[in-house]
């Protein structure tokens, strides 16, 4: 180290009045950098609207109906509905309703780092079935979900890693029930429409078509390879931090299977509510492909699609349109419509209480 006996007198002197000047200019220096503190972000809240595009294809979606409905109008007489429904098997797709919403309270609190209660869970869940009116699929009800757990204390970029993780779950979960369930149900299922092996190959080569159509349209687009990636790499760092809690990891998969089991009960629930006929594991397989074919069309809450496409699939399986139009009535009400001024009660309660 140098020091001040190395100089000349005249250096020393200089030296000795800079001193000063160069200890604070080297305090400057060395000293720590103040942290940097990021003002709070604004809060987001959870806006309805329609888009255009959305309304142009509900328009579309409900001129196709109308027309079905009319050629079939013979079939439509709320008087014989009423003197057909069986009330005990209506309540019995409403409980299944109600299944569906707890299980997905189950399944986000499983995924949550912090301690979530019960029914304000449960009423986020309800709440989010207005948001499946303003956005396709599951993603409205993923942007309550992101904004409660951000009340909750959870942080902004987690709050989304926990909605992800818990859909992810229910993906995965909704993968590994498929092949039992078709395997265990298409026998029955198709032979009670009496055309077990044309209907049987016609979905089994439409589900190859589909697979070879898919993969030959993921190896020619870059884009569309990235996308997949990224969606693996979530998919499976989700299933890693589930991992790490068995605890929590059972309570979220319980939760995406209670969710199964509540809308095929609903939908079986629903089927018998008019008299009609079909296996429990026969309602999985049309619930199934119903509501994947009728989703496939990105309309809010699936309206009108997700319904030709069940009444569709229960025709398939040999229930009669008589039975099916109102099953699919009632399964509708009881999974949607509803839930809808439940949704809106738990929505103003939970924002009142600063939970939403």
């Amino acid at each position: 180290m140098t020091t001040l006996s190395q100089y000349t007198p005249v250096e020393r002197a200089q030296a000795a009045n800079a001193k000063p000047a160069t200890i604070e200019r080297e305090r400057t220096q060395e000293a720590p950098e103040a942290p940097v503190v990021a003002a709070p972000e604004q809060e987001r809240s959870v806006k309805f609207g329609w888009k255009l595009q959305h309304l142009l294809l509900l328009v579309v979606a409900v001129g196709a109906v109308s027309v079905l409905a009319y050629l079939n109008r013979h079939l439509i007489d709320l008087n014989v509905w009423k003197s057909q429904l069986h009330w005990g098997w209506a309540l019995l797709a409403l409980v299944g309703s109600a299944l569906t919403l707890f299980g997905n309270a189950w399944n986000l609190i499983g995924a949550s780092p912090v301690k979530l209660r019960f029914w304000p869970t449960t009423g986020a869940q309800t709440a989010g079935t207005l948001a499946r009116l303003i956005s396709p699929a599951a993603v409205g009800a993923a942007a309550v979900n992101v904004q409660y757990l951000r009340k909750a204390g959870v942080g902004n970029v987690a709050s989304v890693g926990v909605v992800s993780v818990a859909q992810s779950v229910q993906l995965v979960m909704g993968l590994i029930l498929l092949p039992p369930i078709a395997i265990l149900a298409g026998q029955d299922l198709f032979e009670l429409g009496g055309l077990g092996g044309p209907i049987a190959m016609i979905v089994g080569g439409a589900v190859v078509v589909l697979a070879l159509a898919g993969a030959i349209v993921l190896r020619r687009s870059p884009v569309l390879q990235a996308r997949v990636k990224v969606f693996w790499n979530e998919l499976t760092r989700s299933i890693r931090a589930m991992a790490k809690n068995p605890r929590k990891a059972a309570l979220s998969v319980a939760g995406s299977i209670v969710i199964t089991v509540g809308l095929v009960g609903a939908l079986w629930s629903s089927v018998h509510a008019f008299g009609g006929e079909l296996p429990l594991l026969g309602a999985a397989c049309v619930l199934l492909i119903g509501s994947t074919a009728g989703n496939a069309i990105p309309i809010p809450g699936g309206l009108g699609t997700v319904d030709a496409a069940l009444v569709a699939t229960l025709g398939a399986a040999g229930v009669s349109l008589g039975v099916a139009i109102p099953a699919v009535g009632l399964f509708r009400l009881a999974t949607l419509w509803l839930q809808l001024p439940v949704g809106l009660y738990c929505l103003t309660t939970l924002r009142r209480r600063g939970q939403l």
